[in-house]
């Protein structure tokens, strides 16, 4: 492999490499439970079975309705297991790997890229844990819309402008303050001129999120995704992570906010009985009970208020 960026190498043609008959060496069964997979899939079986010696590829199939089995068949030592009947993903990774028949095993998500040398990498340290996992980096391959409509200040990226419009605002600008500003500040100057400012929505641009090339500009830390709310996927899916950690493991700090911050989700949705919820936790496992901290129906909607009325006015200072 080159040194290209891995979102060049994400899309470039490759040559398909299987280890385990191109090296003949002892193989590991390969777990990977899937729901629909993103436009990486095949992509990422390709280093898969690069750097793994597959000895089966073991998918558990939670009803998918996308291509991902179609994907699937072009590849070899292939078992499909039908999951459509399990409920939760935990069961069917067990499932998964109650089918493994090698000492060893890997278990993978659908939307993981290995690099170069993981296998190697990975199985030095057989002799020294059970199970263990890798580091990661994330990379960002997301299209959203940005709603405009909702801010009055200039955004650049996309422009259009009449040359005559700047000929009087264009010696007021030194280079002295204007970055990450100049969109706004050019913005009124025009307004100030007496020249119209306007947007257009029936096209765009696409806008990249990406760390830049050099040292000059700090790298991204961190991207938040948020999803659009889906009130009952929501419930479904914060109840089964809350009732899973307590009912089969012992409170840790590091897992009170993995219980508490979804418990507070699931209050203001009214989709929890406090009185019946804790009975729930003192038959299942007490031990969670002090840290099963609910509040009543009031302190939470006071709650929600404030927190929209502080979004309300900080919109209202940016804008």
């Amino acid at each position: 492999m080159t040194n290209e960026s891995i979102f060049e190498r994400y899309y470039i043609k490759e040559e398909f490499i299987d280890r385990k008959t191109k090296n003949n060496e002892e193989g590991v069964d390969v777990i990977i439970p899937i729901f629909n997979t993103n436009e990486l899939f095949e992509k990422n079986l390709f280093s898969i079975y690069r750097e793994i010696p597959v000895n089966r590829l073991l998918i558990g199939d939670g009803g998918c309705t996308d291509d991902s089995l179609e994907i699937l068949a072009k590849f070899p030592r292939i078992e499909i297991i039908d999951q459509t009947h399990n409920h939760t993903l935990g069961y069917c990774i067990v499932e998964l790997i109650s089918n493994v028949e090698t000492e060893w095993f890997v278990y993978l998500h659908s939307d993981v890229y290995l690099p170069e040398n993981w296998y190697d990498v990975m199985k030095k340290y057989n002799n020294q844990f059970d199970w263990y996992e890798c580091d990661r980096s994330s990379t960002i391959l997301v299209e959203y819309k940005e709603d405009i409509r909702k801010s009055k200040r200039a955004y650049s990226g996309s422009q259009m402008g009449r040359k005559e419009a700047f000929n009087k605002i264009i010696s007021k600008i030194e280079d002295d303050y204007l970055y990450r500003n100049e969109d706004i500040v050019i913005h009124e100057l025009l307004l100030t001129e007496g020249f119209k400012y306007g947007r257009v929505f029936d096209t765009f641009h696409y806008h990249q999120i990406m760390n830049k090339k050099g040292e000059k500009e700090p790298k991204l830390k961190k991207v938040l995704i948020e999803r659009f709310h889906d009130k009952k996927w929501e419930i479904d899916t914060y109840l089964k992570q809350v009732k899973g950690i307590i009912k089969y493991i012992q409170p840790k700090p590091y897992l009170l906010r993995a219980v508490q911050a979804p418990l507070r989700i699931l209050q203001q949705y009214n989709a929890i009985n406090i009185k019946e919820f804790k009975s729930w936790v003192e038959r299942t496992n007490k031990n969670w009970l002090p840290y099963v901290n609910l509040k009543d129906s009031f302190f939470l909607w006071m709650l929600k208020k404030t927190r929209i009325l502080i979004n309300k006015i900080f919109n209202k200072i940016l804008n």
